[in-house]
This record gives structure tokens, sequence and C-alpha cells, in this order.
């Protein structure tokens, strides 16, 4: 049964779709462009489901077409842009209904594969056969559900993610453990759900929705005066790419709770940051001759390690704050089956009561 939440991920797609085959110009592009955005925002007003990862999905995937229809409408007219490898004539030449089509199919591709514009350093295709492919990919869903099943139970059983003040009155140690136990939750769902998809559809490519970060800073690095391949250039992209993708994930903000917009975009501003002081590091240690050994890059992973815990931590503090507070749950006990860990401890307490009871009778017996 379709719901209201999956239609609010829905009609931008659509709207966004018909734009593109609208194939406008200046003015109309622009017109097109608010009235994509103001569809965004209605949608997300209505995309509430209470449940805080879907939740924060819902908002992000409506604030990413957001930025697609800005992107499609005011930075490249796509039906001349690009093109599929497959194509034989150029889209804006195709009758309206396989315009329709063709938009759906470039929606559908995130990272232009298969296109034209393919995102670069994408793993290739595998070497393996159907089979193998289909058994690796089943393979992945069991030993992340194995995590999943360990996250889902921590959680459960955490009175910390019961209420926003309990979250927050955690030490930094515990705090790290709740966060943890939240984005191993959230990761494995999503690579379950994937690796299921891709062994049904024997896909070899995992796609995210990136395609819009590139123009954005090579556009900006444009306006600045910064040519390709220079720093300017790169850390003007760098930069902007971090700045939109907070940006995209105000959305999930918005839908979690609209009084807190924003608690999420510092994280990805200050990944921009470390990344120029590692720049900075690199390039001084270069200068002093330090060469690259197995102990420079375990210090690398280390720093890597750290750093993500001191600034994910509070980013994913604020965003399961902000969404308990809305009256959003973390993980609502109708939503999923009970834990295999649940199931395992409640059986092997029973088989403990059972012997416990045999025990019990057998000394009767005997004093009998």
């Amino acid at each position: 049964m379709r719901t209201q939440e999956s239609e609010g991920g829905e009609v931008p797609a659509l709207v966004l779709q018909l734009g593109i085959t609208l194939d406008l110009q200046v003015p109309w592009n622009i017109m097109t462009c608010i009235t994509l955005i103001f569809v965004c925002w209605t949608c997300i007003q209505h995309a509430k489901t209470n449940i805080l990862f879907i939740d924060y999905f819902i908002g992000m995937a409506i604030a990413g077409i957001a930025m697609d229809a800005i992107h499609m409408t005011l930075l490249v007219r796509p039906l001349h842009t690009f093109r599929h490898q497959k194509q034989t004539r150029s889209a804006h030449e195709l009758p309206w209904s396989k315009r329709f089509i063709w938009a759906a199919q470039l929606c559908g591709s995130p990272r232009g594969v298969g296109w034209n514009h393919q995102v670069k350093n994408l793993l290739g295709h595998s070497a393996k056969s159907r089979q193998e492919f289909v058994l690796s990919r089943l393979m992945s869903a069991a030993r992340h559900f194995l995590w999943f099943d360990f996250a889902q139970f921590y959680i459960r059983h955490n009175p910390a993610y019961k209420s926003a003040a309990a979250f927050a009155s955690q030490n930094f140690t515990r705090r790290i453990l709740a966060c943890g136990g939240y984005l191993v939750f959230y990761y494995c769902l999503g690579v379950i759900i994937h690796s299921l998809m891709a062994a049904l559809a024997i896909k070899y490519t995992y796609r995210q929705s990136d395609q819009f970060l590139v123009p954005f800073g090579q556009k900006m690095a444009s306006l600045l005066g910064f040519k390709p391949g220079t720093n300017g250039s790169s850390y003007t992209q760098l930069y902007t790419a971090f700045f939109v993708s907070g940006i995209t994930h105000i959305g999930g903000d918005a839908v979690l709770n609209s009084s807190r917009l924003g608690i999420s975009s510092p994280f990805f501003l200050y990944q921009a940051f470390a990344i120029t002081f590692e720049d900075m590091i690199i390039a001084a240690a270069r200068r002093a001759g330090v060469t690259e050994t197995k102990w420079t890059r375990k210090m690398g992973y280390v720093w890597v390690i750290c750093w993500f815990i001191v600034t994910a931590t509070p980013w994913v503090t604020a965003v399961g704050i902000a969404g308990v507070e809305g009256g959003g749950a973390v993980l609502p006990s109708n939503f999923f089956l009970p834990s295999l860990c649940d199931v395992l401890i409640r059986y092997v307490g029973i088989w403990l009561s059972s012997c416990k009871l045999r025990h019990i009778r057998s000394l009767l017996v005997r004093v009998a």
C-alpha cells in the first residue's frame, strides 16, 4: 500500500523529471527551479514517520532532489549535456514520452554510471560469474545482518535511547558507544538492503547521490576565477562539496525536528577543515624529508578514527536528541522483528530453567 511518506519522496522526483523534459531556458528555468524547491519543501513538511533513521533518510533524499533541481535547471541543460553510452541521438530530439523515460534513467543514476558524466574512480565491473556474485552479495548481507542484530539488541536494551535527557546525560565514553551503535545499525541496514537488491537485480555498481556535488564545486571555482588543477580550484571544490552536503542533510534535520535546522551542517564543514589540515601536515612532512612507511600510515588511520569519533559523536547526539524531542523513536518495538540475540537469550533461559528443574527433581528422588 502506498503511504504519504513514500509519495513524499516520489512526487519531487517526478516533478524533477518533468522539468528536465521541458528543456526550458531563462527565465522559465528559474521558475521551474523555484517550483521544484517549493515542492520539495512541501513534501518535507509532510514526510514524518516518527522513526528517526527513516525520517532522516527521507529528508536527505528530498533535499538531494532539491540540489539536483538547481543543478539540472540552472547549471546545465540535461537534454543537451548528458548522453547515455547507448544513445544514438541527442535526448532533446526524442518525443516527449521517451524524454521522460530518459530523464527517469538519468535521475536514477546519481553517479552517472554508463553516462558521459560518470564520476571518476568508481570500482570496475566484477569478473565474478552471476552465481559467485549472488553468493557474495548474500554472504555480505548475512555478515552485516549479524552486526545489525547486535546493534538492534544494544539499542533496545539501552535506556539512554528512550529519552533525549537520558541520552544527553551520558558521559562521553558511553555516548561514543551509543552513537556507534546507532551508526552501525543504520549503516548495516543500508548494506543489507543494497546487497539483497544487487543479488536480485545482478547489479555491479553501488550508487550514491553525489552527482550534484561536483558541478557546484566546479561552478564556484570558475566564478572565483581559479583555473582547473590549481590548489585554489581544488580547495574551492572541496569546501563547496562539503557545504552543499551539509545543506542536503538539513533536509533530514527538517523532517526530524523543524526547530533544530542546521544541527547536521557543522559535521560536514569540519571534515573539509580536517582534510585541509591533513594536506598541510603531509606537505610539511614531505618538505622535512619524511617518507611514507607502515607506521606513518597507521598514524594516519589513528588520526582518522580519533577525528571521526570527536566529530561524529556530537553530530549523532544532536540528531538523536532532536529526533526524540520531535516525537520520534530510535527503534519502535513494532517496526522490527525481535532481535536474534533476544530470541537466543530467551531460549537459553528456558533451557537453563528446564535443566534446573530436572536437577531439583533428581535431588528430590534421591532424598525420597
